[in-house]
């Protein structure tokens, strides 16, 4: 049986050929909700009918049996038998007190799914779940006052999370913007927004800081539409030398903002004193008292700024100079010992049609023009097994590589060498 629900789930089209099959006059020109009436009302007309012929059918076997046996009764009876008779009075015949059992209702068919209409909902379906994970700014869980990362190889900081955003300077027109949100600040921020929260945008705002005693110290320079997934993004700015900082929030549809974290202030140099844009933490070391002075390092309210550098380069930050002022040039602050970090990195690379989805370890990778990648890895102090995967469009040929490797890194004990001429 079609319930009302299951007609009201098709699409018209599929309503206009179950109509013309019915034979619904003018269907051709009728909407989705007249045609949903049109078909009730046709299949209420056809389950009567059909109700009423099966009642019909299981009474008339009845009527012959009785009449037959009637007949049967009027021949076998003698002639002194009929004369005993009392003239007058008619034999009564028996009446069959049987009737028909109701059987249950005929079962039509059910409303069939086209392949389009399925995959229409399968892609509805995918788009509300990335739209879903690209509104999540969080990147870690908070478990236990700690943060829990990268979701099944989850690995849990010892020190205490904190939602914070951290803004460095790279060269004279780049910015670098890092940060880190629980799960538990986008659940606010939802709730703040409320019915509003369908329609916010995560937002990355960048503000220009002026001169403090202007009453407009700080002025939106303009709004950068971000995704969840990330937690690093880069600014390019104009106009060098130049102070910025940035906020992370969500911007509703009617203007309003809402924080989640800000940043620390930033003054970008001028031209042909910073000429590289590295990308990675270990590029940073090379030269990190001079990004770490550019991004406010030696400023009074650059705490997150220092914690993050001292975690990620795993070395302490040098805030003054000896006798306590501010020194100009950060070259002057170097250490006198030797630092020697020594780390591994793992590529993979390969080449395949350029229609072709490729996965590493699970993880998807973007292919170039050509069909070609390469995919940069972190190399641990252990035995990796990371199968890559390439996979036709239409998803009916697939070809798999494995590619095992394991590192062994042992750290020597330091020489002290005597000072030579």
């Amino acid at each position: 049986m079609i319930t009302t629900a299951d007609l009201k789930a098709q699409t018209r089209r599929e309503l206009a050929d179950l109509a013309r099959n019915y034979g619904v006059p003018g269907w051709h020109g009728l909407k989705k909700d007249e045609l949903v009436t049109e078909i009730r009302k046709v299949q209420r007309r056809l389950r009567q009918k059909a109700s009423a012929e099966k009642t019909k059918t299981a009474a008339s076997p009845a009527k012959k049996k009785r009449s037959t046996k009637a007949k049967a009764g009027t021949a076998s009876a003698s002639p002194k038998a009929a004369s005993a008779a009392p003239k007058g009075r008619k034999t009564p015949a028996k009446s069959s007190s049987r009737s028909a059992k109701p059987k249950p209702m005929p079962k039509l068919p059910e409303p069939k799914v086209s392949a389009k209409t399925a995959r229409i909902r399968a892609q509805i379906r995918k788009r509300r779940e990335t739209m879903i994970r690209n509104k999540d700014l969080s990147t870690g869980t908070l478990v236990g006052g700690a943060a829990v990362n990268r979701g099944a190889n989850r690995t849990r900081a010892d020190e205490q999370h904190q939602d914070r955003i951290v803004l460095m300077v790279r060269d004279s027109y780049w910015l670098q913007a890092s940060w880190e949100i629980t799960r538990a600040s986008v659940e606010r921020a939802e709730s703040a927004l409320s019915e509003r929260w369908h329609t916010a945008v995560p937002m990355l705002r960048l503000l220009s800081v002026s001169d403090v005693n202007n009453n407009r110290a700080e002025s939106v320079e303009r709004d950068i539409p971000i995704h969840g997934g990330v937690d690093t993004w880069y600014i390019d700015v104009d106009e060098p030398p130049s102070r910025y900082r940035v906020i992370v929030g969500y911007l509703s549809d009617n203007g309003d903002f809402y924080t989640v974290c800000r940043s620390n202030i930033v003054e970008t140099p001028r031209p042909g004193e910073c000429e590289r844009l590295d990308e990675h933490w270990r590029d940073i070391a090379e030269d990190y008292e001079r990004i770490y002075s550019l991004s406010g390092g030696y400023d009074t309210d650059a705490g997150d700024l220092k914690e993050v550098f001292e975690e990620r380069l795993c070395r302490p930050m040098p805030l003054r100079g000896e006798q306590g002022q501010t020194v100009a040039d950060p070259a002057l602050l170097r250490q006198s010992k030797l630092p020697f970090n020594v780390d591994a990195e793992l590529i993979i690379f390969g080449k395949t049609v350029s229609s072709a989805s490729v996965t590493v370890a699970g993880r998807p990778v973007k292919l170039q023009a050509d069909g070609s990648f390469t995919v940069r890895m972190e190399l641990p102090d252990k035995r990796q097994v990371l199968p890559v995967t390439a996979e036709s469009r239409d998803g009916l040929r697939q070809r798999t590589t494995v590619v095992a490797v394991e590192r062994n890194t042992k750290v020597m004990e330091p020489v002290e060498l005597d000072d030579r001429l």
